[in-house]
């Protein structure tokens, strides 16, 4: 076991896409824990998630029913 993950969220909406990465693995460039951030993925930053991998999972999964909340919470949506 290597201890590495990688877990993409991804949000289409029509044309728009909205996405964001958490990743662990070596990387010549970024930290080995790191982060793409929306609304592209396109950058890359520390990851600011635990080492355990419990922790990593719980956290990602609140982050996205946070998202889904706010989307589903948006006066204007288009779905």
């Amino acid at each position: 076991m290597t201890s590495d993950y990688y877990f993409h969220y991804v949000e289409d909406r029509g044309t728009t896409r909205f996405q964001c990465r958490w990743d662990r693995h070596p990387k010549t460039d970024a930290p080995r824990s790191h982060f793409h951030p929306p609304p592209g993925a396109n950058g890359v930053e520390p990851s600011p998630l635990d080492d355990h991998h419990l922790d990593v999972l719980f956290s990602v999964l609140d982050w996205v029913a946070e998202r889904v909340e706010r989307f589903h919470d948006e006066p204007n949506r288009t779905d």
